[in-house]
C-alpha cells in the first residue's frame, strides 16, 4: 500500500498540480515506466522480469490500473502550504530558489529583476509559486554565465552566485538575457500552452540568447514563435506514441524533463537546435559555427542513414513476397551508397557527391516499380539532381525556366538559399539532414502502404 500524495493545485487552465508530499514515490514510478528502474532479482524472479517493458501483459496492466490515493490542495497561500507540510514532514525543507534567494549576490538581484520582465507575465504559464520566476532565471544565468554544461542542483548555484557578487546588470550576460527574454515575449505575444513547465521555459531562454548573439533577430520573430509552436505540437505526438515514437530527439527532450538529469539543459539544447535549423535553415545566419557544432547534428545524420537503410531492407523484404523481386535492387552499388548517406558532409564536392547517391538509390532504383506515385522526397532528389546536372538549360525557353525555378525552390526548401554555391560550408549538413528526414518519413509510408 503506497502512502496518500499531497498535490497542490496551481491552475485550472489546464489542470496543474505541484507535488507537496510524494514527489520521491512519483519519480520511481515514472522511472519504472521508462525501463530505468530495475527491479531488484528476487522481485523480478517473482515478477518474471526486470523491467517494466518485459513484464507479462497481465501484470503491466494491473501496474498500469493501480489507483493511488491523493488530496487535492485548492487556494492555499504559501504559509499555509507551509505549515500542512511541517504537519506531515515535522519541519519542512527549503526549495532551493529560497535558499538561493537567501545568497547575496548582485547575480541574486539582477535575476530577481530578471523574473519580473514582461516575458513571464504575458507568456508564461508556470504559476509562479515558491519563486517559480526565480528559479527559471536563475537557471539560464547560469548556463549564460558558465556554460551549458553548469551544473543546475542548489550548491553548484549558490556557488555561482557568489562567485558572480559582483556581477553587473549592464555586463553582456545581462543585455543577452533581457534580449531574449523580449525575443520571447514578441514572438509569443500571448499565454503559451507551450511555456507551462520551467524546464522547458528554460529551455527556450537560453535557444532565444543563442540567437540574439547575432543582434539580427528583427523580422524572426514570428517565425521562431511559429517553430515554438510546432516543436511543442511535435513533442506531444511522440510522447503520445510511447514506445513506439519515432523520433527520439523528442522522446530524449522529453525524458530530461521527466526526470532531473544533470545534462538535461544540454541534451534539451541539443535537441531544440537541430529541429529549429531542420525547421528553417536559415536560422543559421543567426548561430555561429560553435553552436552549429554541438546541436548533433552529424550525430542525427547518422542515425536517420541506417534509419533508413533499416527501412530499404524492409520495404524489400515486403515487396518481394508479393512481387518476387526487390522495391530497391541491392547491388554492390546500392550498398555503397546507403553507407555513404549517413557521413556527414562538410562541402559542395560533398553535397554532389550525397545527390548523387540519393538520386541513384531513390530515383533510379525504384524506377518504374513504383507505379508512377514517387513520394515527394524522391521528387526533390530529382530536381536537385537536375540543377547539379546542368540540365536546365535544354528543352524549350519556358520550360527552362520553369525547371531553374523549381529547382531553386526545391534547394530553398532545404537549404534556405536557392543556389549551393553560395551555402556556407558549415550549413551543408543541414540540408543533408533535412533531405534524410524527409526520405525518413516517405519511406515508412511506402513501408505502411506496402503492408
Amino acid at each position: 500500500k503506497l502512502p496518500k500524495f499531497y498535490f497542490l493545485k496551481t491552475s485550472s487552465a489546464p489542470d496543474e498540480y505541484e507535488v507537496v508530499d510524494g514527489q520521491q514515490r512519483l519519480a520511481a514510478i515514472y522511472e519504472f515506466l521508462d525501463n530505468e528502474l530495475r527491479l531488484s532479482a528476487k522481485s523480478a524472479e517473482y515478477f518474471g522480469a526486470t523491467r517494466y517493458e518485459n513484464l507479462p501483459d497481465a501484470l503491466s496492466d494491473s501496474f498500469d490500473d493501480f489507483e493511488i490515493e491523493f488530496d487535492e490542495i485548492e487556494d492555499a497561500s504559501d504559509g499555509d502550504i507551509k505549515e500542512f507540510f511541517q504537519r506531515l514532514q515535522e519541519g519542512l525543507p527549503l526549495t532551493s530558489s529560497e535558499k538561493l534567494n537567501a545568497t547575496e549576490s548582485k547575480l541574486r538581484d539582477f535575476c530577481r529583476n530578471l523574473a519580473k520582465h514582461d516575458f513571464f507575465k504575458n507568456t508564461v504559464s508556470v504559476n509562479d509559486k515558491r519563486y517559480a520566476y526565480f528559479d527559471i532565471t536563475t537557471k539560464a544565468a547560469a548556463i549564460e554565465v558558465e556554460g551549458i554544461d553548469v551544473g543546475l542542483r542548489f550548491d553548484k548555484l549558490k556557488e555561482m552566485f557568489e562567485s558572480q557578487s559582483a556581477f553587473s546588470p549592464r555586463s553582456i550576460v545581462a543585455k543577452r538575457l533581457r534580449n531574449a527574454l523580449a525575443l520571447l515575449n514578441r514572438a509569443l505575444p500571448e499565454k503559451s500552452k507551450v511555456l507551462r513547465n520551467r524546464s522547458v521555459v528554460q529551455s527556450f531562454i537560453t535557444l532565444a540568447c543563442r540567437l540574439v548573439e547575432s543582434g539580427e533577430t528583427k523580422g524572426k520573430e514570428k517565425l521562431f514563435g511559429d517553430f515554438i509552436t510546432h516543436f511543442h505540437s511535435a513533442l506531444l505526438k511522440q510522447v503520445e506514441l510511447g514506445h513506439e515514437a519515432t523520433d527520439p530527439g523528442y522522446v530524449e527532450f522529453q525524458k530530461t524533463i521527466n526526470a532531473n538529469v544533470k545534462t538535461g539543459a544540454k541534451i534539451r539544447q541539443s535537441v531544440l537546435l537541430r529541429k529549429l535549423l531542420a525547421y528553417d535553415p536559415s536560422f543559421a545566419d543567426l548561430l555561429d559555427p560553435a553552436t552549429l557544432a554541438v546541436s548533433g547534428i552529424n550525430k542525427e545524420i547518422q542515425r536517420l542513414g541506417r534509419e533508413i537503410s533499416s527501412l530499404v531492407t524492409n520495404i524489400n523484404e515486403i515487396y518481394a513476397a508479393t512481387h518476387g523481386s526487390d522495391l530497391i535492387k541491392i547491388t554492390n552499388k546500392t550498398t555503397a551508397a546507403l553507407s555513404s548517406i549517413g557521413k556527414p558532409i562538410k562541402d559542395y564536392e560533398d553535397y554532389k557527391d550525397l545527390i548523387a547517391s540519393l538520386y541513384f538509390l531513390f530515383w533510379e532504383g525504384p524506377g518504374r516499380r513504383l507505379n508512377g506515385k514517387k513520394p515527394i522526397s524522391f521528387i526533390d532528389i530529382n530536381d536537385l539532381r537536375t540543377a547539379l546536372q546542368h540540365d536546365l538549360d535544354h528543352g524549350k525557353s519556358s520550360k527552362i525556366k520553369a525547371k531553374k525555378k523549381r529547382a531553386g525552390s526545391t534547394l530553398k526548401k532545404y537549404a534556405g538559399a536557392a543556389s549551393p554555391s553560395v551555402i556556407a560550408p558549415e550549413r551543408f549538413a543541414i540540408v543533408q539532414v533535412k533531405l534524410l528526414e524527409a526520405i525518413q518519413k516517405d519511406l515508412s509510408g511506402i513501408s505502411l502502404e506496402l503492408l
